[in-house]
């Protein structure tokens, strides 16, 4: 029985494997209230149930706007909000593991909401360190050079693409539909769900 259940186990592994996963792209912001909801309430929970069958994008800008070729940023809450967007840039650009990217997320926007006015490091630190990275060589080098405003760059061409009107917008296999993202806000499980049982009818 035991052998069996091994075989299956890697059987449905290796089946994975064989298809493409489901694309999702979410678009979000540091101090955005209805951004930390989605994390909080929707995506953290909802994580374990699909990371098998997707392929996440954490995209950290929002409705920010960057001018002078990085020299300039605004955002839709303020300096501080830009602060976040870049430190979590940072954090992602060094993090491998998307289920560790998805915890760090989550952990650095409820700290960052409710500590916001304090020193960055201060409140941020311990969400890098649980993400197996170092502040001072995987973040703060980062934040503080070119690195950090190139992926901020990047992180508004990939936001812009969509031109999204609702922060955070979800975008699935790099289409945007409004309906699912309606849905995603509300019931992100069984949205993303429905996609991904199109081709893993064993998933969710």
């Amino acid at each position: 029985m035991y052998k069996i259940l091994v075989l299956l186990t890697l059987f449905g592994a290796k089946y994975v494997e064989s298809q493409e996963k489901i694309n999702i792209d979410v678009f979000y912001e540091a101090l955005c209230p209805d951004s930390f909801d989605f994390v909080e309430n929707q995506l953290g929970p909802t994580w374990n149930d699909i990371k098998d069958y997707v392929n996440l994008n954490l995209v950290p800008f929002g409705k920010s706007a960057i001018f002078n070729g990085g020299t300039s940023v605004q955002c839709q809450h303020g300096q501080r909000e830009c602060e976040g967007n870049r430190v979590m840039s940072c954090a992602l650009h060094k993090i491998q593991d998307p289920s560790t990217a998805v915890h760090f997320v989550k952990c650095y926007m409820n700290r960052f909401i409710r500590y916001a006015r304090r020193d960055r490091q201060e409140f941020g630190e311990s969400c890098v360190t649980k993400a197996g990275l170092n502040w001072n060589l995987d973040v703060k080098q980062c934040y503080e050079s070119q690195l950090g405003t190139r992926l901020q760059l990047n992180a508004e061409n990939q936001t812009n693409t969509y031109q999204p009107d609702f922060i955070p917008t979800i975008v699935y296999n790099k289409v945007f539909d409004q309906g699912l993202q309606d849905e995603s806000l509300y019931n992100f499980k069984s949205t993303a769900c429905t996609l991904i049982k199109k081709q893993y009818p064993q998933a969710c």
